[in-house]
């Protein structure tokens, strides 16, 4: 149920949770290395590749060959679509705490942040 919410949340805007968890990672001037976004999201390398590949084709990121890194920036229109993501994150949370109350959504975000920092 939670991912249906958040796969129709992020669709009206045309992406994926994980594409739009990638993008709200990344400020205004970040430069990241698709290792530490691997990291900080707690994705393998190549799931990371393959987000980036989609949104740089969508034309929301940059990759810039550094030496021997690839360093990762949004475009205008990444940036640009900032706002909006933001209010779709609020809003699926509002969602889940309707579906769940604020209490069960409370203990949904503690589980999933018990299980991330697992990964680690």
């Amino acid at each position: 149920m939670v991912i249906q919410m958040s796969d129709k949340a992020f669709a009206q805007v045309g992406l994926s949770p994980t594409a739009a968890f990638i993008l709200m990672s990344l400020q205004d001037g970040d430069q990241v290395l698709p290792s530490q976004l691997a990291k900080d999201l707690f994705l393998d390398r190549s799931t990371i590749t393959r987000f980036l590949d989609k949104l740089t084709t969508l034309e929301l990121i940059t990759r810039a060959q550094e030496g021997r890194h690839v360093k990762v920036t949004l475009t205008a229109s990444g940036q640009a679509l900032q706002p909006r993501l933001q209010q779709l994150w609020t809003a699926l949370n509002q969602q889940y705490q309707q579906v769940f109350g604020v209490e069960g959504e409370q203990a949904v975000r503690q589980l999933l942040n018990e299980a991330f920092a697992q990964g680690e």
